[in-house]
């Protein structure tokens, strides 16, 4: 394996935030598999806004269904902490043209409150990782909320690491969706503009965001 680090951040975030604490985390470029990644550490973090390695972030091949600040049903309230690593995908799927169920590979509208989806399709990141795939090789997920605030912050070194494929571009306003719920019918989003950074929540079945996928490394 062969890496360089990028950056060391400190910060406390400004639209999710984290549990108290100090707060530091980092990205380097790595070598897994034979492909060259990005991958976004938390270990510097307080151990109450850490997930430690080996935590299941998935289940049935897709982020666990969650809430801001709890789980759907009894699932593990994933979004509580950051993972201690985690692998960035290459490119985006989608150009602000899709909704977050299919991101997600649900095909039964997510329009529920169950712990699990119920009827699954091969589309967004469920997708990524299968045979003649991009991210083949991998199981891949959407990224939580607070994950999706770290892809932000580390923006310029994912795109030093991915030049073909930056997650912020020039005169582009790109619509990251995240895999973090809100209710039953609305999902949390990113907005990456350069220099106007925003965060809410839509419908889940509006047609216009996109998603860089993620994988537990």
């Amino acid at each position: 394996m062969s890496f360089k680090t990028y950056s060391i951040l400190w910060i406390v975030l400004f639209c999710f935030g984290f549990p108290t604490g100090i707060f530091g985390q980092y990205i380097q470029k790595e070598t897994i598999g034979g492909k060259s990644y990005a991958v976004i550490y938390a270990d510097g973090l307080a151990g109450a806004a850490q997930w430690s390695p080996g935590v299941k972030m998935m289940r049935d091949s897709t982020t666990i269904r969650h809430q801001v600040s709890k789980g759907n049903g009894g699932n593990l309230s994933v979004n509580d902490r950051i993972p201690f690593r985690f692998i960035v995908a290459t490119e985006d799927i989608g150009d602000n043209n899709k909704n977050w169920m299919t991101m997600q590979g649900v095909n039964d509208g997510g329009q529920n409150q169950n712990s699990d989806f119920t009827t699954t399709a091969n589309t967004g990141c469920r997708w990524y990782g299968t045979t003649g795939a991009p991210g083949a090789g991998r199981k891949w997920r959407v990224p939580t909320q607070r994950e999706l605030q770290l892809m932000w912050m580390f923006r310029e070194a994912i795109g030093a690491i991915y030049k073909d494929n930056p997650m912020e571009e020039p005169d582009k306003t790109k619509i990251y969706w995240t895999s973090t719920e809100k209710g039953a019918t609305d999902a949390w989003f990113f907005k990456f503009t350069p220099g106007v950074p925003y965060c809410d929540t839509q419908a889940k079945t509006t047609a216009n965001g996109m998603v860089r996928c993620v994988s537990d490394y």
